[in-house]
């Protein structure tokens, strides 16, 4: 008796475990992951052209200005070497560190400035995409599949063309 008993719990249990690993493949099978190259939408985007040239600008007079102290560094050290004087020796050590600090500054500046230009443009990206989602349910999961982005292989469908007609772009 107690042997049925076991038995009819096991068989129960069995139903159990294999009802809900069918309701949840059942549940799963309309849904699809999908991808896009984030690459294509953003070289498209005129609006990253003009970001581009807005910091390429700006690094090209970071570069001129440490070229200027590079330059005048060189003129005192040369001044040093023939001439080994405390004082121009302590202007080296104040020139350098304003070199350091100025190099700093222009990569904050630049990194800053591409945050600001860059960030609305992933936003807009990221609004079209979302349209995307709306138009199919289906979808639970976007992969970005532009080189380097650590997806090797998506079987899913690749959505970059909906996604490029939603930001306007050919």
């Amino acid at each position: 008796m107690k042997k049925n008993r076991v038995i009819y719990c096991l068989l129960f249990f069995l139903f159990v475990i294999l009802g809900n690993i069918t309701f949840s493949k059942a549940k799963n099978c309309n849904q699809k992951i999908v991808c896009l190259n984030s690459l294509i939408l953003i070289e498209k985007m005129p609006e990253f052209s003009n970001a581009q040239k807005e910091l390429e600008k700006l690094s090209k007079n970071h570069e001129e200005t440490l070229e200027k102290l590079a330059k005048e560094f060189h003129k005192k050290s040369e001044k040093f070497q023939k001439n080994k004087n405390l004082i121009l020796k302590k202007e080296l050590e104040i020139l350098q560190a304003k070199a350091k600090a100025y190099q700093k500054k222009a990569e904050d500046d630049l990194s800053k400035k591409q945050n600001n230009l860059l960030n609305p443009i992933y936003k807009k990206i990221e609004n079209a995409i979302n349209k995307v989602l709306e138009k199919d349910q289906t979808i639970t999961r976007v992969d970005d599949c532009s080189p380097g982005k650590g997806v090797l292989v998506n079987r899913g469908i690749d959505i970059t063309e909906e996604v490029k007609k939603e930001l306007g772009i050919s």
